[in-house]
């Protein structure tokens, strides 16, 4: 079962062709480009493993991403890692709020933009203008 997680993982980082995340630079880049203003430019990292079988919080997660063309389902039983960078708030929003950016393979394949407030937002990641 490893291999076929492996091998599934290999397949979808050849075929992706997401934006560049190398490197903090990158990322931070990218940020930028969506509209999004940061508050401080070191993130938070974690590693986190995208589940085999997705249920519940992650389908509809999932819907989020492919409502912009990001798709998680091509990573299922990969291991990758999230940066989470403060922002500044989108849509006149008073609270703290934050930007996940999901990294496989050196390439963004999707994230969020959210409010830290429990009962708060979770946008998918698009320029705030769209």
């Amino acid at each position: 079962m490893v291999c076929m997680c492996f091998i599934c993982c290999e397949i979808a980082a050849v075929s992706n062709t997401r934006v560049n995340a190398k490197t903090n630079a990158d990322r931070l880049q990218f940020i930028n480009e969506l509209g999004y203003v940061v508050v401080s430019n070191e993130p938070t990292t974690k590693t986190v493993n995208i589940p085999i079988t997705f249920h519940g919080v992650y389908e509809d997660y999932n819907s989020l991403q492919k409502s912009v063309s990001y798709d998680l389902s091509l990573y299922k039983g990969c291991e990758v890692t999230i940066y989470t960078y403060y922002i500044n708030a989108p849509l006149n929003y008073d609270g703290e709020c934050i930007i996940n950016l999901i990294v496989y393979n050196d390439r963004i394949i999707g994230g969020d933009i959210s409010s830290t407030t429990i009962g708060g937002f979770t946008l998918p990641l698009k320029k705030q203008s769209e």
